[in-house]
């Protein structure tokens, strides 16, 4: 069942109304959306949504990869940048492999699906965590580096998971390491390039305007359509959309003038009950 107005308008209703309660009762939101999601899904309502991957992916996913990668301060992840890609590469390699021979040696599945299964579920998502630090207002090295490490897993493990699903659907031609790999390479570097000429074009044409409203427009544009450049070209949305978000969210100072568009843009990383 598709969205419609009405549809739309209860369902924000229930989040913000959730969201207040998650406040006073001190959870997350996330936890509160999740609880409040399994309760709507109990009731006799309309409310019946098809998740599909276009929704998910052209919908949500971009912004919210954007907007973190945005908040994040290059001179803390240039620091931490070792170990966050450590983490998010053998780490995700280390987890895939573990679930993939569990799968296949304790649950008896074939060695195809088991490795679409580590693949898919291998890279953590901490969303709980960074949520309970921004409510807190924690901020740091340990903040940052699980948030860092969560956006760049996600990055490797939707690009496993295409080369995976390429190695397996490839029917009866051969799959080679070195292809397997070349493909990897050319998914990375293309979507760090997309992501990069977004990032940039984005810049180039923010700094023509002081209108910090056509300023928030071309950074909504950047989110979107890094990602949607990437995919077009069968690349990685997610690493493009993470680069554009890192470059406009750190050299964008030199090129965004607008002081109002830097306010709002990094408003939700505020904690609450502190003066700016």
């Amino acid at each position: 069942m598709g969205l419609s107005i009405e549809r739309v308008e209860i369902l924000l209703l229930i989040a913000a109304v959730v969201c207040m309660l998650a406040r006073r009762l001190r959870l997350p939101y996330t936890v509160g959306l999740v609880i409040a999601g399994i309760g709507v899904s109990l009731l006799p309502l309309p409310l019946d949504v098809a998740l599909t991957k276009h929704l998910i992916f052209t919908a949500f996913l971009p912004p919210l990869i954007f907007e973190a990668a945005f908040q994040m301060p290059w001179p803390g992840l240039k620091r931490d940048l070792p170990v966050t890609l450590t983490l998010a590469t053998l780490g995700v390699l280390l987890a895939a492999a573990v679930v993939s021979v569990g799968a296949h040696t304790l649950l008896g599945w074939p060695w195809t699906p088991a490795l679409l299964l580590g693949v898919l579920i291998s890279a953590t998502d901490p969303v709980s965590v960074i949520a309970t630090f921004k409510a807190a207002g924690a901020h740091g090295r340990l903040s940052l580096l699980v948030e860092a490490e969560s956006l760049f897993n996600d990055g490797t493990a939707a690009v496993l998971f295409a080369v995976a699903l390429a190695a397996v659907t490839a029917g009866g031609a051969t799959v080679t390491a070195g292809g397997i790999l070349f493909s990897f390479l050319v998914t990375v570097a293309g979507g760090v390039l997309c992501g990069a000429v977004v990032g940039g074009a984005t810049l180039l044409l923010a700094g023509r305007t002081e209108d910090h409203l056509v300023e928030i427009t071309f950074t909504t544009i950047a989110a979107f359509g890094s990602f949607l450049l990437a995919e077009h070209f069968h690349l990685s949305g997610v690493l493009a959309t993470l680069v554009a978000g890192l470059i406009v969210g750190n050299v964008g100072h030199l090129s965004i003038s607008s002081r109002t568009t830097r306010s709002t843009l990094r408003r939700t990383r505020k904690p609450s009950g502190k003066k700016s």
